[in-house]
Formats: structure tokens, sequence, C-alpha cells
């Protein structure tokens, strides 16, 4: 039977139209597919997002206690107060995005608990911080608790975002085994009706996504070497900031030098101290021979008295006579004895006499006050009995060398008063001769009590090795500090940053896209965020300038001020057009220093003194320098704005600005950096000025 060609038309449309049909089911199938696996890529990143958010509020937890611990400054803790108060909302919310996944409970659960520790650990530090003070917040931090919940804060966010992106892959995984299938019953459709086409489209589409992806991994790869390189100028920084405080070490050790210097001074007026009391023994010794002299001579006139006596019995009168004189000579030999037993209890070094059995014949007030022993106990008694049991031997074989003669210069010998506490004495000595001067007859030796002054040595050393370990601990913390301040710049760089950009983008696609759809009040309100983002952007670059010009090293080398100065004011020359102004630059003195750095202090300051002077008639700004007790003194002064000198103080901080926005543009960054770099230098900067009749800023630098 021969089929019409109205059925034949009607066949072919009909099974065009139902393979049509199955094309855009499978299409519409398709597209489905793919919007859900979008919205779990999204859902993912959110995930991500917010895991992020709580490690990122527990690390505002941890800087902010450890730099309460190190400065005691209440205003460190403000991250802190604002990260306690949301940050476990921050993990409802994170647990509310991972209900319909068991497997993640258990992880936050944990996240939820070593947050908590985290949290009570910091405000445990913060509290011995400030009720008992820095040592024992240190010793505290030392147990490394605090680091172990940070580090499992670490791990746990990592397996939370971990496993969020295993199951985005297993959820890809599927979307794109169906979307296969789909694919393929759309493939073999189309083949019904254009194989070569569809063949076409396949190979093209899948070159185009091919390439894409290679464009993608060149992307990535950008990225990695960009964050390498910033990664390898951190680590240069680090460097420097280490010979820094090697340079700091070697300072300290220069300090204990000087100190060793000043004991060394000490000692050697200590010697001429011994030396005098040293001459003054050998007067005592000369009055001991005089006296002895004078004995022997009295002793000679009684002699001759008694001779009288016996052959001149009949000379009644001479008796009388020679017998007062016997009487006078005796009292003057009694006064001449009272008067050196008075000068040497009268004597306040300890002086003490024996003979040559080493037993003690004289002992002087000083040394009763010394030992706690009274004359009367030790007169006739051995020299060993003033020494402790572990020294007799050592002590009593110096004394024996002085019996041969040798006469002590300055010797250390420790004495044991009756309290039981050790002396240490420095001793000189002299012998006592016979009236032939051959024999020894006994030792006279005065001591200097030196314990204290041993005491405080020995407290020296223990001074020096605390002090030593204080460099260490010092060191350690310096390291810490070096490690949070490169944390705190990846985080200004890139946790700050791309928000803030984020919010001026979408802002001004905002205003761009849909501006017809607002208001006016809603338009000022979009361009206040885009403003203030924008403002915030330039905040932060310069927070992150003024960090790094703490940090980068020195390159110093010899600067022609002139030069530099007119090559700073050259660059100026765009803000002269239109202008009035007057630069006299005289004759500048050359300076050692980073030139760079010098040339950015002349920039802000030339720059300054421009916009501070805009609103004169005619602008005057004069520079000048000189060279005044070993430093370079620059100065630049301008007839412009000035300032009120009550506010000085403020002058060269942060962000401090003296006048309005809205009279002056600026962010109140330049002079903090110039401040910086001028202190870096070994400088410094002041100002003199009048409200509206200018300013004088000046800076100084070593002059070699």
């Amino acid at each position: 039977m021969k089929i019409s060609i109205r059925l034949k038309l009607l066949f072919y449309a009909s099974l065009i139209l139902l393979v049509s049909g199955f094309t855009g089911f499978a299409v519409y199938k398709s597209n489905q597919k793919l919007h859900d696996s979008e919205q779990w890529v999204q859902h993912t990143e959110q995930v991500i997002y917010q895991s992020g958010k709580i490690l990122s509020l527990s690390k505002d937890i941890e800087t902010s206690s450890r730099g309460f611990v190190i400065t005691n400054d209440s205003t460190f803790l403000e991250p802190l107060l604002t990260a306690q108060k949301i940050i476990f909302a921050n993990i409802e919310q994170l647990r509310q995005l991972t209900q319909d996944n068991p497997a993640q409970k258990k992880n936050i659960d944990s996240l939820s608990y070593y947050v908590q520790k985290r949290l009570s650990f910091s405000l445990q530090t913060i509290d011995i911080r400030s009720k008992q003070g820095l040592n024992q917040a240190i010793a505290l931090t030392s147990t490394q608790q605090g680091k172990f919940y940070t580090d499992r804060l670490l791990q746990l966010t990592d397996d939370i975002q971990k496993d969020e992106n295993i199951l985005l892959i297993q959820r890809k995984q599927t979307n794109v085994h169906s979307l296969v299938i789909f694919n393929l019953i759309t493939v073999v459709f189309f083949l019904l009706m254009v194989v070569l086409t569809v063949f076409l489209l396949i190979s093209t589409g899948r070159n185009l996504f091919q390439n894409e992806e290679k464009e993608k991994r060149a992307a990535e790869l950008v990225i990695a070497n960009k964050e390498l390189q910033f990664q390898n100028e951190e680590k240069e920084k680090r460097a420097s900031e280490l010979i820094v405080a090697n340079k700091e070490l070697a300072f300290q050790n220069e300090e204990k030098e000087n100190r060793a210097a000043e004991l060394v001074i000490a000692n050697k007026e200590l010697e001429f101290q011994n030396g005098e009391k040293e001459k003054r023994a050998s007067e005592l010794i000369i009055a001991n021979k005089e006296l002895a002299f004078q004995n022997e001579e009295k002793e000679n006139r009684a002699a001759e008295l008694a001779i009288a006596n016996k052959e001149l019995k009949f000379q009644n009168e001479e008796k009388e006579k020679r017998a007062s004189e016997l009487i006078v000579a005796n009292e003057e030999r009694r006064e001449t004895n009272e008067y050196l037993e008075n000068l040497l209890d009268c004597a306040n070094a300890p002086i003490i006499v024996w003979n040559i059995h080493y037993e003690i014949t004289r002992f002087n007030r000083a040394f009763e006050i010394l030992t706690g022993r009274t004359e009367e106990d030790v007169i006739g008694k051995s020299l060993e009995i003033l020494f402790p049991p572990d020294q007799k031997d050592n002590s009593m074989k110096l004394i024996r060398k002085t019996l041969k003669g040798e006469q002590w210069e300055v010797v250390e010998i420790n004495i044991l008063p009756i309290n039981g506490t050790v002396r240490t004495l420095l001793w000189n000595s002299a012998n006592i001769m016979s009236s032939d001067g051959q024999t020894v007859i006994a030792t006279i030796a005065q001591g200097n009590d030196i314990t204290e002054r041993k005491h405080a040595e020995n407290e020296i050393i223990k001074l020096n090795e605390t002090l030593e370990k204080k460099v260490i601990e010092r060191t350690i913390q310096l390291e810490e500090a070096n490690k949070e301040m490169e944390a705190f710049s990846y985080t200004v760089s890139h946790d700050l940053r791309a928000p803030l950009r984020h919010v001026g983008g979408f802002v001004d696609l905002l205003i761009k896209n849909n501006s017809a759809q607002l208001d006016k009040t809603g338009l000022r309100y979009l361009n206040i965020i885009s403003e203030s983002s924008h403002e915030m952007g330039d905040l932060i670059d310069a927070l992150l300038t003024f960090s790094r010009l703490g940090r980068a090293e020195l390159q110093r080398m010899k600067i022609n001020s002139k030069s530099l100065v007119n090559q700073v004011i050259k660059s100026f020359s765009d803000d002269l057009v239109g202008r009035n102004v007057e630069i006299n630059s005289s004759e500048l003195p050359d300076t050692i220093g980073d030139e760079v750095l010098i040339r950015q202090v002349w920039a802000n300051l030339i720059s300054n003194a421009l916009k501070y002077s805009r609103n004169k008639e005619k602008a005057v700004i004069d520079i000048g320098g000189k060279i005044e007790n070993g430093q370079v003194i620059f100065q630049i002064s301008d007839n412009g704005a000035g300032f009120d000198m009550e506010y000085a103080d403020k002058l060269f901080g942060v962000f401090q600005r003296l006048h309005k926005a809205s009279d002056f543009e600026g962010i109140g960054i330049g002079l903090a950096n110039v401040n910086r770099i001028v202190m870096r230098h070994g400088g410094k900067c002041w100002a003199e000025s009048e409200v509206n009749k200018g300013a004088t800023f000046f800076f100084s630098l070593p002059y070699n």
C-alpha cells in the first residue's frame, strides 16, 4: 500500500517533533542538574567561609590576649571581646549549614568545644596578667595549652573544609554522571537529525572546555607565584629584624662590659685605700719602735739610778730628784701606752696582734664588734679560734708565713664570729721587730670587711645570669611578635582587602546597573559607601606602608642633599601650575642614609608645605640645613595655615590630623612615616608653629 506524501510529511514532522521534545527535555534536565551543582558549590563556599571566619575570630582571641599580656594595654582586648560575643553564633550558623551532613556534626561539636577552651585559656591568661603580673602570665603561656587549642582548631577547620570539598566532589560526580546520560540521549536524538553537526559541536565544545581549563590553571600558577614572591619578601623582612635584634643584644653586652670596667675602677680605689691603711700601719710600727726605744732609755735610766743609790747613798737630794724623774718617766710611759691603746680602740678597722706562738696579744674594739668576742675571751688563745673549721689549715698557713718576714699586702681570709655568720676580710700586716731589728717578736694585722662587697659581686653575677635569660626570653618574644606581625600583615593584605574590594565592586555595579531603580537618597547612600570603601583601602595601604618602613633594611650611602631636594621639587611641577609659589633652597650639607627613604621624607615635608600654604596669595617655602653638635639638622618653613603648639605631641602620630579633612585632604600618615624613617636613621623630628603664621619642621640625622 502506497503511503501518501501528506502522511509521510506528517510522520516525519511528528518524528522531528518527538525528537525535538526529547531533546528539549534532556536539555532541561541537564540545566536543572547544573543549577543544583552550582547551588551545592555556593553551599560549600559558604561553609568554608563560615569555618574560616570562626578560625579568624579564634585567632583574634589569641592575638588580643597575647597583646594584652605583653603590653598590659586594655585596648588590645577589644577584638577578643568582639569575638567572644559573635563566635558561638557563627558556630551555630555553621551547624545550620551542615545539618544535612551528619558526618560534620562531630567536627562542629569538637570545634565548639575547643573554641570554648581557647577562649577560657585566653581569659585566664588575661586575668593572671592583670592580677599576678607578666612573669606568671608568661609561665602559663609556656605550658603550650593555648598552642594545643589553636592547633586543634586549625585541624578541625581543615577537616570541616576537606569534608565539605569531598562532599562537593561526590555531588559533582553524581551530577556529572546524570549529565552524561542526558547528554548521551541528546546526542543520540541529534544524531538522528544532524550527525555531523552534533559531532562538530561536541568536538568544538570539548576543545573550548579544555582551553578554559588551561587558562584557569595558568591563572592559578600566576597567583601561586605571586604568593611565593610575597612569602620570600616576608622572609627577608624577618632576617632584617633579626639583625636589629642581634645589634640590640650586642649593645647590652657592651653595657655589661661597662659595668665590669666600673667594678675594676672600684677595685683600684679599694687598693688605694688599702695602701693608705698600710701607710698608717707602718706609722704605727714606727711609733711602736720609738716607744720601745724610749722604754729602753727609761730602763737605762733606772739602772743608772740603782747604781747611784748604791754608790751615792749620801746624796739624798740627788736620789729624790732622780726618783722624781723616774716617776715622771713612768707616767709618760703609762700615758704613751694609754695613747696607743686608745689609738687602736678608736680605729674603725679591726686590728689584731699575735706573738710568735700565734697567740693573740691585742684585740681592738672594732674587732670585738665584728666577731662578737671580748678581748678577755681571746687574749692568750690561738688564732685558730677565729677561723671557720674547714678553713683553719689554709688560714694558719698564710699566718705562719708572716714569721718568716713576709708581709701581707692584700690577703683575703674568712673569720667566724660568735653568731656563726662567716665574714670575709682583706688583711694587710706588718711585723714588730725586737730592738736589734733582727728578730720578729709579734705581728700586727689590719682587716677590711668586704663581706657586703662579696655579696654584691655575687648578686651582680646572678643579675648578669638573669639578664642573659631575659635577653633570650625577649628574643623569643620578639620572634613571636614578628610572627604575629606577619600574620597581621597577611590578614590586612588578604582577609581585609578582599571583602573591601567586594563591597566597593558590588556597590559600583549596583550604581552602574540599577541606579534607575533608586531615588536620590539611595544613590547618595551608595556613593558614600563607595567613597568610604576606597578611603578604607587607602588607609590599609598607608598602614601597610608604615609597617614596612619599620622593617625594611637601610641601604646607607652618601647623599647629596642639595641635588636630592631639587629632584623632589621638580616632581611637584604639576602642583605648582597656576600658583604663586616661591621656594628658597639654601646650601644643604651632605649626609649619610638610605637615599630612597630620605627622598620620601623630603617629598612628604615639601608636599605638606605646598598643601597648607595653598590658601595664601603668595606661598613662600624656605629650605635649609646646618651641622651642629655632630648632627645634620634640616628645616623647611612655610607661611601657611600653621597649627596650635598645644597639640604638637600628636603631630607625628599615625592617623593624627590637626586640620579638618574638608579643609585639607589627607589621611594623617605622612608625618608618621617621616618620623619613623628619621628615627630609624638615629635622628629625631620636631616642629614649631603659630596658627595662620606658618610652620617650620625640623629633622636631624647623624653627621657621620
